[in-house]
């Protein structure tokens, strides 16, 4: 019993749901933190692992993908010094740069609109000043590091982090481009967010490992190759942030000028674009070592070709993260319909068996030949 004179002080059903809320988000946290590290580790060993399995091309890229941990010899090295490889590349670092200042301007009239386009528009321009760094620091080391002495140097291990570690941490920009995909074009809960570190933790990890020499080979060009094949979870994130929906038809709804909202501004060509220049870096993967062991083609001719496919590529990706930029800084806010909810409830499982599947097929092949 409690005297008149005590009083009794009743407890807050804030205060529960506080702590309730903050239990749940530290398992959250923790959810995604072991979310992050295997998808991380995972992702590193099937992109070492994958050029080996690819059918018809084990023996080329075994002759090919040679590990050096940044120490190289004169009987597996081949770096080549020609002006066509160095030029392409100061080629690619101009056209980035432009297309990332082109998508800092994509500006409106509106404060408000351009606000809400601002991390969409940093994170583009990031994406593209990264590759613009790599192939800045690429055409630099492929000018003036002319032996294989050179290039056992710290010297020339630093300029080619700099180059390697540029693309294994675009993973970062292009998993923050299709957070921000999604928020402004995507259906809701169709794809999960998930937290804004993610992408940047995936990043760091790769380019930690790209450092400490677990992405070097006896030819350096292969680094950039396995450091690109690194990016395919945040390839087919962005992918689907923006093609898991139905888009409005250009002639089904006449809007006024100037009240069309962010997606009634994204035309089918952009799409189309934009979808092509995420995915079309994917051949090169199979391609290089099919051209240095099975064609004669000069190490300068290689590297000009694919420079021209990255310049298409990345400058496909860049337009059309200029165009998406454009379309949310002078659409209107769009309102989610409830009957937009309903067109892919199965968008998260759809991405998670993406990028699942190849970690799977990893998994069996390693069991496979431990158990022979």
């Amino acid at each position: 019993m409690c005297s008149p004179s005590e009083t009794i002080t009743p407890v807050k059903v804030s205060d529960c749901e506080t702590n309730y809320d903050s239990s749940a988000s530290w398992t959250t946290t923790l959810k995604y933190v072991l979310s992050a590290a295997f998808l991380s580790v995972s992702v590193l060993e099937f992109s070492l692992w994958f050029p080996f399995v690819l059918p018809g091309l084990t023996s080329a890229a075994a002759k090919t993908y040679i590990p050096a941990f940044f120490v190289y010899d004169d009987e597996h090295t081949k770096f080549d010094n020609t002006p066509w490889t160095y030029n392409t590349d100061y080629l690619l670092t101009t056209v980035m740069s432009i297309l990332a200042i082109q998508c800092i301007l994509a500006r409106s009239d509106d404060d408000q609109k351009n606000q809400r386009s601002l991390r969409l528009r940093l994170y583009s321009a990031s994406l593209l000043i990264c590759y613009a760094i790599s192939t800045l620091a690429g055409a630099w080391a492929h000018q003036h590091f002319l032996s294989v002495e050179s290039l056992n140097t710290s010297r020339f291990r630093m300029f080619w982090f700099v180059c390697v570690g540029n693309v294994s941490f675009a993973s970062c920009y292009m998993g923050l481009i299709g957070r921000e995909v999604q928020r402004h074009f995507g259906v809701s809960g169709a794809m999960h967010m998930g937290p804004w570190w993610f992408w940047p933790a995936y990043g760091c990890y790769m380019s930690l490992t790209c450092g400490l020499g677990y992405i070097s080979f006896k030819r350096p060009a292969c680094d950039i190759f396995i450091a690109g094949c690194t990016q395919f979870p945040s390839t087919f994130y962005c992918l689907a942030a923006l093609g898991i929906r139905k888009w409005p038809q250009q002639n089904s709804k006449k809007v006024a000028v100037g009240k069309e909202t962010s997606i009634e501004l994204v035309s089918p060509m952009y799409r189309a674009i934009y979808y092509i220049g995420f995915i079309s870096n994917a051949p090169l993967l199979p391609v290089y070592p099919i051209l240095v062991q099975y064609t004669d083609m000069t190490l300068g001719g290689v590297n000009t070709f694919l420079h021209t496919w990255l310049l298409l590529a990345w400058g496909m990706q860049g337009i059309s993260l200029v165009h998406l930029c454009k379309a949310v800084s002078n659409g209107e806010r769009r309102v989610g319909a409830a009957s937009e909810k309903q067109q892919y409830s199965g968008g998260p499982a759809l991405i998670y068996s993406i990028i699942m599947a190849p970690l799977a097929l990893m998994a069996t092949d390693y069991a496979r030949m431990s158990f022979s």
